[in-house]
C-alpha cells in the first residue's frame, strides 16, 4: 500500500512540473502579482498548478434566474405584492479545487425593490482556501438595493520540507439590483 501511495505522489509530482510550466501563458500582465503569501512574498505561476492559476487569473462567472412567487414564499422572505417577480443573482469564482459564490435574492414589481437578501458558500480541496468575509447590503432605496461581497481565494503549495506555503488575494464583488429587476455584479 505504501510503495503505491510513493508511486501516485510521483506521478501527481511529474504531472505537476510538466503542466505548471504551460500555465504561465495564461497568467495576467497587469504588473500585480497573482496572489501574495501571509508574509508579504508574491507568488509566481510557475509555483501553482493550472487548477490553482485558473482560480486566480479566470473571469468570475456572473449568472441569474427567475424565481418563483411560490419558491419565493417557501423561503425566509415573503411575497410583498400580487405583482412581485423574484431573481436570484449569483457570483462565482474559482476553480473546482477552490470556489467562492456569492448570491442575492432580490424581489421587485417595476415600482420598487420589494426585499433583499444575500448569503454566500464556498469550497475547497485542501491544500486550497476559499473563504468568505461576509457580504452585506450598505444603500437600500425603493428603487435600488446594492450589496458588497468579500472574498479570499488561495492556493496551498507543498514545499520539499513538507510544509504548505499558502497564497491568497482577497476580492470585493458589488451587486446592484433595481426595480425592473436589472442587476448587475462587478468584481
Amino acid at each position: 500500500m505504501r510503495s503505491r501511495l510513493i508511486t501516485v505522489a510521483a506521478s501527481c509530482g511529474i504531472a505537476l512540473a510538466i503542466a505548471a510550466p504551460a500555465a504561465t501563458a495564461f497568467a495576467d500582465n497587469t504588473g500585480e502579482p497573482i496572489a501574495v503569501s501571509e508574509d508579504g512574498v508574491a507568488v509566481s505561476p510557475d509555483q501553482l498548478s493550472p487548477e490553482q492559476l485558473a482560480a486566480f487569473t479566470d473571469e468570475p462567472i456572473a449568472e441569474s434566474a427567475d424565481v418563483s412567487g411560490e419558491e419565493a414564499e417557501s423561503g425566509v422572505m415573503a411575497r410583498a405584492a400580487a405583482k412581485t417577480k423574484y431573481r436570484k443573482a449569483q457570483y462565482k469564482r474559482g476553480s473546482s479545487l477552490m470556489w467562492t459564490r456569492d448570491t442575492v435574492y432580490f424581489g421587485y414589481n417595476g415600482k420598487k425593490v420589494t426585499s433583499s437578501k444575500g448569503w454566500q458558500e464556498s469550497g475547497h480541496i485542501f491544500p486550497n482556501i476559499a473563504k468568505n468575509k461576509g457580504i452585506k447590503r450598505y444603500h437600500n432605496t425603493a428603487s435600488t438595493h446594492k450589496w458588497r461581497a468579500k472574498d479570499t481565494i488561495g492556493a496551498g503549495v507543498p514545499t520539499p520540507w513538507g510544509d504548505v506555503k499558502a497564497y491568497s488575494k482577497d476580492y470585493t464583488h458589488y451587486f446592484s439590483g433595481s426595480k425592473s429587476g436589472a442587476w448587475s455584479w462587478k468584481g
